[in-house]
């Protein structure tokens, strides 16, 4: 049990950060004259070169801040284990005696789960620490780096028999219509308007302390706190982070308040500007991100039931 609970620790511990590998720009203080020389603009390579020294500068200022985060988290994780082991040999000596074995295996489980709990609210703790810095990134990167307009659309094949009326306007219907015209139950209105509610609870629930395993106000953990506020918003929510990568998946662009941040171990809830609230130690709000301390992300996903 001890054995299995230290292999557990050990893989839950973040990887150092090392320092980022990044090749320095040779000397471009000819680009202009030399520019000016052959008749070019040399505007374009010189905004290039800017961008290049602001990514690597904020690149490597944020890895020097992340740096001892992360292992501080490492050591104090490392701690947790080395104080289990220690404290854990005393009992483990009564296992052979048949009448203390039962009370000894019971003893051993508690400390084995006080030690995993106390890792988890470490690992928590250090996923806020880092918000900021990988929000950073992200926003540096969006500033930069805007991603490309999406390809235009393929033409489509005329049909060799037009469809009818009817036919073309049942194309046409957005697919929620659709639903609603055969009969089926509608909820996109639902969960906006659900999403809503439960982003007015959340955001109650601030300053609230986390607590591992927690659904109430006496304190939350990230799928508690995302469970709670759905419920008061009469929507019932799967108990776990990864569960809650149901409903509909959307992109960054299309989020509204109540949509999720998914990952396979941790959730948070979109509050609009940019911004999302998430059960740290304590409950807060933060920049929309993709990452977690490893975490993988399941995506964007908007509650519909």
């Amino acid at each position: 049990m001890i054995v299995e609970t230290l292999h557990r620790l050990a893989g839950e511990l973040p990887p150092r950060l090392l320092a980022p590998q990044i090749p320095d720009f040779p000397e471009v203080s000819a680009l202009g004259p030399l520019a000016q020389n052959l008749g070019v603009d040399p505007g374009p390579v010189i905004e290039q070169l800017e961008r290049h020294g602001v990514d690597t500068d904020a690149l490597r200022s944020t890895a020097q801040q992340a740096r001892p985060l992360i292992d501080l988290a490492v050591d104090d994780i490392t701690a947790l284990g080395l104080d289990l082991l220690r404290r854990s040999i005393p009992v483990a000596a009564q296992l052979p005696l048949p009448l203390l074995r039962p009370a000894a295996t019971a003893q051993l489980g508690v400390m084995a789960t006080e030690t995993l709990t106390l890792a988890g609210q470490r690992l928590v703790t250090l996923a806020h620490e880092l918000a900021p810095l990988a929000a950073r990134l992200d926003r540096i990167a969006l500033e930069n780096h805007p991603e490309p307009d999406p390809p235009l659309p393929a033409p489509v094949e005329a049909q060799p028999h037009a469809p009818s009326p009817a036919a073309q306007a049942e194309q046409e219907m957005p697919v929620m219509q659709q639903a609603s015209a055969s009969g089926q139950a509608t909820v996109d209105g639902q969960a906006g308007a659900g999403g809503q509610a439960a982003v007015a609870a959340a955001l109650g629930q601030v300053g609230t302390p986390y607590v591992w395993g927690g659904t109430t106000p006496a304190g939350f953990d990230c799928s508690g706190l995302v469970q709670w506020s759905y419920a008061q918003a009469g929507i019932e929510l799967p108990r776990t982070a990864a569960e809650m990568a149901m409903g509909q998946q959307v992109n960054y662009e299309d989020l509204r308040p109540g949509d999720l941040a998914v990952w396979d171990g941790h959730v948070a809830m979109y509050t609009g500007d940019g911004m999302m609230v998430e059960a740290g130690d304590p409950v807060q709000t933060n920049p929309v991100r993709t990452s977690n301390i490893g975490m993988g992300f399941l995506g964007f996903w908007r509650p519909t039931g």
